[in-house]
């Protein structure tokens, strides 16, 4: 039973060490272990390839005929959503709740940086110009959590410490999951209540352009959207004049509709808004744990146990 590692070398990824490639081939039990770092020697190895770590882009899905289960170093699975492989029985799992820690703490960052003026500060500091500005403070404030899986348990958890009253939407989320003082099912009641809206939720049909123009008419002047799962959640084009005209107080962008943000796009000049180049689920602890996801699942499978974070391919995640 061949297990094929892609772990493509890429700038802004680590690839899998010699130390991580090691926790794999333990966890193997003796079956081959094979790691591949270009797409031409990931079509190479798909004849017989059973188990796949990485992602399996659809032009290769032919050449993957033995495929039994794909397991993805994300938490987002759009990309191997294709008709292919959802039509197929292949198994999918991810790695949900690994990143969550990364991206809570990079959406507290965005939203602290537009409320205590970091922006207009740093731009201070190269001019050298010493001047106070109005700062806000969050404590107190409505956090509207869009998604209360693991992203917005650790949102949540988050917020409290900062002294926030937490409201959770989630349709999947049958009980209030800790940190969450409230739920509700509607949408705009969430909107409409929020100081700071985050979005936890994935890309899926059912999700895409969930905040589009009539969403973004439904929150205060005064709050703030900070975006860090999928960008197609939030409709570009409908943000982009919102923020133009300050309806909302700003935005805090890690992922956006196109990747790379286009040079063009307004966002890059508004004032009322902080980006950052989808980094917020990065962190110098991330390979391990994600491999350590993969060891796990790897002896389950082996065992035949039921594997963890299976995702639903009709659904989406």
């Amino acid at each position: 039973m061949k297990i094929v590692v892609y772990s493509p070398i890429r700038p802004h990824r680590r690839g899998v060490d010699d130390e991580l490639l090691a926790l794999i081939q333990q966890a193997a039990g003796g079956h081959p272990v094979v790691l591949v770092r270009t797409e031409d020697a990931l079509r190479a190895q798909g004849s017989d390839a059973v188990i796949l770590y990485g992602e399996l882009p659809e032009s290769l899905w032919d050449a993957f005929p033995r495929l039994r289960w794909l397991q993805t170093k994300g938490a987002g699975v759009e990309g191997q959503l294709y008709p292919a492989l959802v039509e197929s029985d292949v198994i999918l799992t991810n790695a949900k709740g690994i990143h969550a820690p990364y991206c809570a703490e990079h959406a507290f960052a965005l939203l602290l940086g537009l409320t205590r003026g970091l922006g207009q500060t740093i731009r201070d500091q190269e001019t050298r110009q010493w001047r106070a500005r109005p700062l806000i403070e969050i404590g107190g404030w409505t956090l509207g959590l869009i998604g209360m899986g693991g992203f917005g348990r650790e949102m949540a958890q988050r917020g409290k410490g900062f002294g926030m009253y937490v409201l959770g939407l989630d349709p999947y989320c049958a009980e209030p999951p800790p940190h969450v003082d409230e739920t509700t099912t509607e949408l705009d009641e969430l909107l409409t209540r929020a100081d700071v809206v985050m979005l936890a939720c994935p890309h899926t049909p059912e999700t895409h352009h969930l905040i589009d123009a009539s969403a973004l008419a439904a929150l205060k002047p005064t709050a703030y959207l900070i975006s860090v799962t999928r960008g197609g959640v939030v409709d570009e084009a409908a943000l982009i004049e919102v923020l133009q005209q300050a309806r909302i107080a700003g935005a805090g962008l890690d992922v956006f509709e196109r990747e790379p943000l286009p040079e063009e796009s307004p966002l890059w000049a508004l004032d009322n808004v902080l980006l950052t180049p989808h980094a917020a689920g990065r962190s110098q602890n991330r390979p391990r744990p994600t491999i350590e996801l993969f060891c796990d699942n790897l002896r389950r499978y082996l065992e035949g146990r039921p594997l963890r974070n299976v995702v639903d391919k009709q659904l989406g995640f």
